[in-house]
């Protein structure tokens, strides 16, 4: 089986033919195969037939890249398993039985280890017959419906699967995202919604018109899934890909939120109280203002809002050194789009690597400036329970 460092060593990637080619050479070689999807029915199977003889009635669901499409040769499954309502709500007791379970099972599921201490409690194990690493939990169904609709939009659009898949085969070659650094799904959000700037893909906003909602954790998480069908462009990948580096090379991350919600920029300060907040959130008001739900962390670099839990900040974890870092990437891919010849794009950009210049070490050791919110800084930090970065991160998985 092929091990992280082997999809990612571009040593060995033969580069040949035309642009598309090239694509399809690196689509083919970064993403699960057809077969290797079909084979995780078997771990579904043997999970559940572990689990249901100490729960009845329960439901396997896997979310993350496995089901959005995204699935790497060597990405674990994520399963969220769903219990009887009168179950409910499952304490972190479950995630000790489940491991428990796991482990009287040893020719089929080892490494079992519960992290009962988690924002969301999870067990982590490695399927044997399938030599894939699983983690699953009983308490966090918005991942799946998540999945359901990224899934569903990078359906939208064969080029929008495939400006997915190798932009996050360029994050990981370039090591700006995985454990400690922005999460791939972070990264697909920003994807989308950079297809949601060309009205390739619908904003979440019109997607939920006029459906019944579904609610999950006091979120709207329904969608429409009948096919979106009203953009059509002969744009080219070669040119879908250089516009994406363009359009983050420019974009004002101090000054606006990238919101897939409404499919267009939202200034920060709009969301530094609950009263200032667009109309169009309802919701957020709702949840934020009466419910007491944590508001929208807008003390980070970037803001990258979640689609459906509006008051979650998917960069959140992303650090200003990593910005620093992003952006250079970025601007170095646009120079060698503008530079280089079509057919000499790919190679250039996964091989070049970044020198930063003294002006850019210079910025780095600068303190990280926090948008200005015309007179209502003091009451923008009271809201969002302001944290200097500089003592510390909060990691969300």
């Amino acid at each position: 089986m092929e091990t992280y460092e082997d999809i990612l060593d571009t040593s060995t990637l033969q580069l040949s033919g035309d642009f598309e080619q090239q694509m399809a050479t690196i689509i083919q070689n970064f993403r699960l195969t057809k077969e290797q999807v079909e084979r995780l029915e078997e771990l579904f199977r043997d999970l559940y037939n572990a689990l249901s003889s100490e729960w009845c009635d329960i439901h396997i669901m896997g979310f993350g890249s496995v089901v959005t499409g995204l699935g790497t040769k060597t990405s674990d499954v994520d399963c969220y398993i769903q219990l009887p309502r009168w179950m409910h709500p499952p304490d972190r007791s479950y995630v000790i039985r489940a491991r428990d379970i796991l482990m009287r099972h040893k020719h089929i599921f080892e490494n079992a280890f519960a992290i009962v201490q988690a924002k969301v409690p999870i067990v982590q194990f490695y399927h044997i017959p399938t030599q894939v690493n699983c983690d699953i939990n009983f308490s966090c169904p918005a991942g799946v419906e998540n999945s359901k609709l990224i899934r569903y939009l990078l359906d939208c659009d064969k080029r929008a699967l495939h400006l997915a898949i190798f932009v996050k085969y360029w994050s990981k070659i370039h090591h700006f995202t995985g454990t400690n650094l922005m999460t791939s799904y972070c990264l697909t959000i920003l994807v989308i919604f950079f297809l949601q700037h060309y009205n390739m893909l619908p904003s979440v906003k019109y997607l939920q018109e006029n459906i019944e909602e579904l609610n999950v954790n006091d979120w709207n998480s329904a969608f429409n899934t009948t096919p979106y069908s009203d953009f059509d462009s002969d744009i080219s990948m070669y040119e879908l890909l250089g516009n994406f580096f363009k359009y983050y090379k420019t974009f004002e991350f101090d000054k606006y939120i990238i919101c897939p919600y409404l499919g267009r920029p939202v200034k920060r300060e709009d969301f530094a109280n609950v009263e200032s907040v667009p109309s169009e959130f309802s919701a957020y008001r709702t949840n934020v203002g009466l419910k007491k739900l944590n508001p929208l962390r807008l003390d980070s670099m970037m803001c990258v809002q979640d689609p459906f839990e509006h008051n979650r900040n998917c960069a959140v974890a992303v650090y200003p050194k990593l910005v620093q870092n992003i952006k250079a990437l970025i601007e170095n891919a646009v120079c060698i789009y503008e530079n280089e010849s079509q057919n000499d794009f790919l190679n250039k950009l996964l091989h070049s690597t970044i020198i930063l210049n003294s002006a850019t070490k210079k910025k780095k050791k600068q303190k990280q400036k926090f948008p200005k919110l015309n007179g209502v800084k003091k009451n923008y930090r009271q809201n969002q329970n302001f944290k200097s970065y500089l003592r510390g991160r909060n990691h969300r998985r």
